[in-house]
């Protein structure tokens, strides 16, 4: 699983997207450790752009048999997770810099185990920084809601209830 971010819009930001694109697919292969691909990413990244550009990374590697999520949030939003058992959400946290901001990078993997019924959300902060005319954030107290709400429904209910309420809390003005 993976969710990444590129500071800045523009020709640029989308290059960098695709270099990260590829240097994914192409380290992936080589190792099943998330934090092993960042750090490579990151050396690679620290000395061939600015300081001014990184990149937020969420790079997992999920276990079926033992339904352990394997992480490194690298500056990234933090995904949710809906604990079935309790209806908790529990924040996956930053563990390590963002992409290009630390030349000294040290990712902390982290795992958490998932039981039937426990559900995932990875999203970007285009989500949680929409605002409406009175420069108020969606934020993460209402995305925490629709989780909630829409806890027992499928993936594709929450995605479209995600979409419909950020897209009326923003008052159907386009997003960025």
């Amino acid at each position: 699983l993976v969710i990444a971010d590129v500071s800045g819009h523009g020709v640029s930001a989308g290059m960098l997207m695709s270099s990260l694109q590829t240097a994914l697919r192409t380290m992936a292969p080589y190792t099943d450790s998330p934090a092993e691909i960042l750090e490579r990413i990151n050396r690679f990244y620290i000395h061939n752009i600015h300081f001014t550009t990184f990149v937020t990374v969420f790079l997992a590697r999920f276990d079926p048999v033992t339904l352990t999520l394997t992480y490194v949030n690298a500056g990234h939003n933090p995904p949710a997770v809906r604990r079935r058992e309790n209806s908790a959400i529990h924040w996956l946290k930053p563990t390590a810099p963002a992409i290009g901001l630390a030349e000294d990078f040290h990712a902390r993997m982290q795992s958490i185990g998932f039981s039937e019924g426990d559900s995932l959300l990875l999203y970007t902060d285009g989500v949680t920084e929409v605002s409406n005319m009175r420069n108020e954030e969606f934020g993460q107290e209402r995305l925490a809601e629709l989780v909630q709400q829409y806890a027992d429904r499928s993936a594709p209910d929450l995605l479209q209830a995600v979409r419909q309420a950020i897209s009326a809390f923003g008052e159907n003005r386009p997003l960025v």
